[in-house]
């Protein structure tokens, strides 16, 4: 049987590949590694494009952002605080008292003749001047009786001139010449106290002040003996403090004080020291010190207030203030958190004067360095801290000076 010629060459192709497939492996095997493609460059690859340059604008903006997110996250690690400035002012040594306002001038007001209250010109609280009506009687009868006096003195007046004109041509004697006169100067009188008796039938102030109470009506009978109205004189106003004896040496006559109260926030009234008692009560070992006190308008001060009065013993005008709030109190000692570079570094304060406001420190504090007045609680030394009251270039507001011409700052004695 024959086998054709193509299935043959079929059979040969298919035994032999076997062969082939192992002498391809082993020269795979035996070849070299094939180095790696490096990559065109734009000179051997002009199809290459160029990597986009970023612009300037874009770079700047991108720099920004970054400076931005950086601070963001350095503020979110730093305490937040209100500071004020180290100044430099005036601050004075005190005595501090409590008092009560009282008025040097106090007057009951009565009538100097009797009579029914026709009109009243003023209620409680008016402030009068000297001389001002307050209260008119009926006058009718008075007003008689000076058109009486006025008429007969006029008659001897006229009577007198016809006397002194005979006495002159010796036609009368001396003796009814001065008998005229003694009478027309009788008739004076009369219608001098007559005039007199009119005027006090208008009850007028004696000073200048408030009417302070009222005590008639229209229509009342009022006799000498009859309180109308009270008097006070508002700017005549003192405040007595009683000072221990071992201050005797520094308190002076005409020496400054300063008077607040409570019922008047806000306000500071001038005072000055009026009068010193020389002697010192041996039971309670204190001397009496009449301070005087101005204000504005006479409404301002009311007698019978309730003041604070601190009489000023000296002043330093050129010192260095650090304002109360920022002052912290550890074992004794007073502490102060500067801020240095935003971060908080604790001093020590050593205190001169002091007043409700301002404490002076005598060393290690330069004008102008921020202080910590809110959020220092609690805070560490070394603290990173930002101000939330800074300006634009970090500097906090600059704190109030310390008191002013009403009211000079005062380091405070306790009595």
């Amino acid at each position: 049987m024959s086998i054709p010629a193509f299935t043959l060459r079929a059979v040969a192709l298919s035994s032999a590949l076997p062969a082939l497939f192992v002498v391809g492996l082993l020269a795979v095997g035996c070849s070299k590694p094939a180095e790696p493609s490096t990559p065109a460059t734009p000179a051997a690859n002009p199809a290459a494009k160029a990597a986009p340059a970023v612009s300037p604008a874009v770079a700047a903006r991108r720099a920004a952002d970054a400076e931005k997110e950086k601070a963001r996250q350095s503020a979110a690690e730093m305490v937040p605080v209100e500071t004020a400035l180290v100044t430099r002012g005036q601050i004075s040594a005190f005595l501090s008292f409590n008092s009560t306002l009282e008025t040097e001038s106090v007057v009951d007001i009565y009538p100097q003749t009797t009579g029914q209250v026709e009109a009243l010109f003023v209620e409680e609280g008016k402030v009068v001047k000297e001389g001002e009506p307050l209260l008119k009687i009926d006058d009718r009868e008075l007003r008689v009786d000076a058109d009486e006096a006025n008429g007969n003195y006029e008659h001897l007046k006229r009577n007198y001139a016809r006397t002194q004109d005979l006495y002159q041509r010796n036609l009368i004697n001396k003796q009814d010449y001065e008998t005229q006169t003694y009478q027309l100067e009788q008739a004076r009188l009369r219608l001098e106290r007559a005039k007199i008796r009119l005027a006090y039938a208008t009850v007028r102030a004696p000073f200048a002040g408030v009417i302070s109470a009222r005590e008639v009506q229209v229509g009342a009978r009022v006799a000498g003996g009859t309180k109308v109205f009270s008097m006070v004189k508002l700017d005549d106003l003192v405040a007595r403090v009683f000072i221990p004896g071992r201050y005797l040496p520094i308190v002076a006559e005409n020496q400054p004080a300063v008077v607040t109260s409570e019922f008047l926030p806000n306000k500071t009234f001038t005072g000055w020291v009026k009068r010193i008692s020389p002697v010192i009560d041996p039971k309670s070992g204190t001397f009496k010190v009449t301070v005087g006190v101005r204000g504005e308008k006479p409404s301002d001060l009311p007698p019978g207030l309730f003041v604070g009065v601190r009489v000023i013993t000296d002043t330093r005008t050129n010192a260095v203030l650090i304002p109360k709030r920022a002052v912290i109190y550890e074992g004794g000692e007073r502490y102060v958190f500067a801020v240095v570079n935003d971060r908080a570094v604790k001093k020590k304060l050593t205190v001169g004067f002091e007043d409700p406001n301002n404490v002076e420190a005598l060393a290690g504090f330069e004008v102008g360095t921020p202080v910590i007045v809110l959020g220092q609680s609690g805070l560490k030394d070394g603290s990173l801290v930002r101000s939330v009251n800074a300006g634009p270039t970090g500097a906090a507001p600059v704190a109030a000076k310390p008191g002013d011409a009403a009211a000079p700052a005062a380091k405070s004695e306790k009595i």
